[in-house]
């Protein structure tokens, strides 16, 4: 279930255009964080910080990978999380009911 702090953190995610253009980039492949940037010409630290809030959304999802080559190094991938969002009335009700 939903709580009030967790439909705000979906809402906040979701407000940005930048950040829903990136969770549909991440829909079709799982990607690095320096190809969000290259993909959407904006600066790595900005494509890090969208992606960041998008995990603390529970929207997607971090790992790492070795590569070998130049040099042996990780790398983070991101890529959607399963989740289906509802909003519906009964939920409202609840959370209103939990504000009193």
């Amino acid at each position: 279930m939903l709580s009030l702090e967790d439909l705000v953190r979906l809402g906040k995610a979701l407000s940005n255009p930048l950040r829903v253009k990136i969770l549909l980039m991440l829909a079709k492949n799982p990607t690095y964080i320096q190809d969000v940037a290259q993909k959407l010409r904006i600066p790595y630290a900005l494509a890090h910080m969208h992606l960041k809030v998008l995990e603390e959304a529970g929207l997607v999802e971090g790992y790492y990978e070795v590569e070998e080559r130049p040099r042996p190094h990780l790398r983070k991938v991101y890529r959607v999380k399963d989740f289906k969002i509802v909003i519906d009335k009964e939920l409202l009700e609840r959370l209103a009911e939990s504000q009193k």
